[in-house]
């Protein structure tokens, strides 16, 4: 009777040692292999277009061009664009989608009766900022930019780099 007492406390012991051992260990998923970035940019834009690359309906406005440097499609429908960092929701981009590695041009324009891809702002030719953010406000992409130059682009060399410079532009096609 003894032996079989000291043997049920041994067996409680253990299970309550055990108990608060696991109860110590997070349930949290390992933070090891965090989603990464999602690999969307504003890959090149111009401010001041006079003579360069004419829209749908034959003006020459402003505009600017994203690329998608992920593997896969992103559906751009839950994005925003804007031309001021503090307002994360200016514009909401249509139910489109934009291809791997390739790019897609949005006119800044403040004219969204032309076509879906119309901005509700246009690009300031003395410096301003462009973010590229999700529905919930997360940056995606963010650039501070200063003085531009008329018919020049300011773009990623080469495509979805870090490091920016004019350029002869290349609206929908690699940066050179």
């Amino acid at each position: 009777m003894a032996s079989n007492r000291f043997f049920i406390n041994y067996l409680i012991i253990f299970i309550i040692t055990f108990s608060i051992i696991n109860c110590d260990n997070s349930t949290e998923p390992p933070k090891e292999n965090p989603p990464e970035k999602i690999k969307l940019f504003v890959n090149e834009f111009m401010a001041s277009n006079r003579t360069t690359i004419a829209d749908e309906s034959g003006q020459y406005d402003d505009w600017l061009e994203l690329y998608n440097r992920e593997d896969t499609n992103i559906s751009l429908k839950y994005f925003y664009l804007t031309d001021d960092l503090s307002g994360k929701q200016k514009w909401n981009f249509p139910d489109t989608f934009i291809l791997p590695k390739k790019w897609l041009l949005i006119w800044c324009d403040e004219d969204s009766l032309q076509g879906p891809l119309h901005a509700n702002f246009k690009l300031s030719l003395s410096g301003e900022q462009i973010g590229i953010f999700t529905f919930d406000g997360k940056a995606v992409d963010t650039l501070t930019y200063g003085p531009q130059r008329q018919d020049t682009s300011f773009g990623r060399f080469p495509d979805g780099a870090d490091y920016w410079k004019f350029m002869i532009p290349t609206p929908n096609n690699t940066n050179r």
